[in-house]
């Protein structure tokens, strides 16, 4: 038998495979978002290099998967090819399995470019811009007996939970005897208080997640004529107190930040954040997401006489309504 002779140089080795990095979406991120099932084309950027490739993006059911080839092993922005997606950074390509892509989705304020950017700007005040949980829901809400003149502030309260509640199929909060976590209300009798109501973290969890908050009341809201802004103003706080502790600068908000709000229930946008807040990853850092996008600075923001950014071209609160309404202080959310 003759002996087999390769000559050198004939023979290839074969491509290393691309890098793949797999994550899950909870299942009703997935179901409440426009995301489905295919591949889509992105592209990876270092960022201490001028180094690029192509990305692809498959999703099959719960399950995301990337193939990055040729991606470094340090941080990276990740560009789709399609604009229904947010840019997504990260710290390596390994951070992928999770932090979950995101889409664009667009939401009704003229003010924001997208869900996640009003997010954001919900909980960047407090939170460092990272996803904040309950540790359970719904969350309880209780109160004791609490009169100011021809006013129950506690019956109030017990309508600006309703209010919430009716705006989703499954319940935010309850009203129940006072369990020892929750929200609860404190009413300081014969005050008058700046602002009128105001909300504030007493108690923690070993995780951060919050156990317990109380909602501070006065005697600004005694009449008859006055009911509906305490009702307005105990259902503002509660949007606090489902984490969205920052202000929005659009005044169709109930979480208008040039107090007080002008409408009476939650809207539709704010709803939208806190159902994305409940589904993400407990301190997902939000500012990872939109990275050099269009539309994320909008241009509209101004600061108002009362130092706060407010959207351009808005008329700010009348000083009647000032004197009902509730202001953005202290480490709460008010």
């Amino acid at each position: 038998m003759l002996p087999l002779i390769l000559a050198g140089g004939c023979t290839t080795e074969p491509e290393p495979p691309a890098p793949q990095v797999a994550g899950r979406f909870a299942a009703e991120l997935k179901a409440g978002l426009p995301i489905v099932d295919g591949t889509s084309g992105w592209t990876w950027c270092a960022t201490a290099s001028p180094a690029r490739g192509d990305a692809w993006l498959t999703i099959t059911g719960d399950t995301y998967r990337w193939t990055l080839p040729g991606v470094p092993a340090d941080s990276l922005v990740l560009v789709p090819d399609q604009a229904a997606w947010l840019s997504l950074a990260v710290a390596g390509p390994a951070q992928l399995a999770q932090v979950p892509p995101l889409p664009r989705r667009p939401i009704d304020s003229a003010d924001y470019p997208h869900l996640v950017a009003l997010a954001r700007e919900f909980v960047t005040p407090r939170f460092d811009g990272r996803v904040p949980h309950w540790p359970a829901w719904p969350v309880p809400v209780s109160s004791p007996a609490a009169v100011s003149g021809d006013v129950d502030l506690a019956a109030c309260l017990r309508e600006a939970v309703a209010l919430w509640n009716a705006t989703g199929p499954k319940p935010w909060f309850v009203w129940t005897e006072d369990p020892g976590w929750g929200i609860r209300l404190a009413h300081y009798a014969g005050s008058v208080r700046r602002p009128p109501l105001s909300l504030a973290i007493v108690r923690r969890d070993t995780l951060g997640r919050p156990t317990r908050m109380r909602i501070a009341a006065g005697d600004n809201y005694d009449s008859a004529a006055a009911r509906p802004y305490a009702v307005r103003g105990l259902a503002h706080e509660l949007g606090h107190a489902l984490l969205l502790w920052g202000h929005s600068r659009d005044r169709n908000h109930l979480l208008w930040g040039d107090a007080p709000p002008l409408r009476a229930s939650p809207s539709a946008d704010e709803v939208a954040v806190a159902w994305l807040l409940r589904q993400l990853p407990l301190g997902l850092d939000l500012g990872r997401y939109g990275v050099g996008d269009p539309g994320e600075a909008t241009g509209r923001q101004v600061i108002n006489a009362t130092g706060r950014p407010s959207r351009s071209g808005a008329t700010s609160a009348s000083p009647a309504e000032r004197r009902l309404g509730t202001s953005a202080r202290t480490d709460a959310g008010n």
